[in-house]
């Protein structure tokens, strides 16, 4: 068995120490939709969508559209206009996906 002596280990207690504080201080500078928008947005001024899952570091699901402006809006993926959104979005890529020859 290997022995490590006390210097060996003060330093390994100090990595673990910091990476412990470093996944904390990134885990809480995500920037997470805390509820959602009401308004739903029209299909031209979406450019694109992530999504949020509850399972990770936020609070609830939410399909996050953005705008041509850079506006994020937090939506709630379970809401009819947004699945429609979604659908659209899917259209539009396949349709440029046939466009390219893929």
């Amino acid at each position: 068995m290997a022995s490590f002596n006390s210097k060996t280990l003060v330093l390994y207690f100090l990595v673990g120490l910091l990476f412990v504080f470093w996944t904390a201080e990134a885990q809480s500078n995500q920037d997470c939709c805390l509820s959602y928008t009401r308004a739903a947005l029209p299909p031209w001024v979406i450019s694109g969508y992530t999504e949020q899952s509850s399972n990770e570091v936020c609070d609830i699901n939410a399909i996050i559209f953005h705008t041509k402006s850079g506006i994020r809006a937090c939506t709630n993926p379970k809401a009819k206009w947004v699945k429609k959104q979604l659908l659209f979005l899917s259209k539009r890529l396949k349709k440029m996906s046939n466009q390219d020859g893929f």
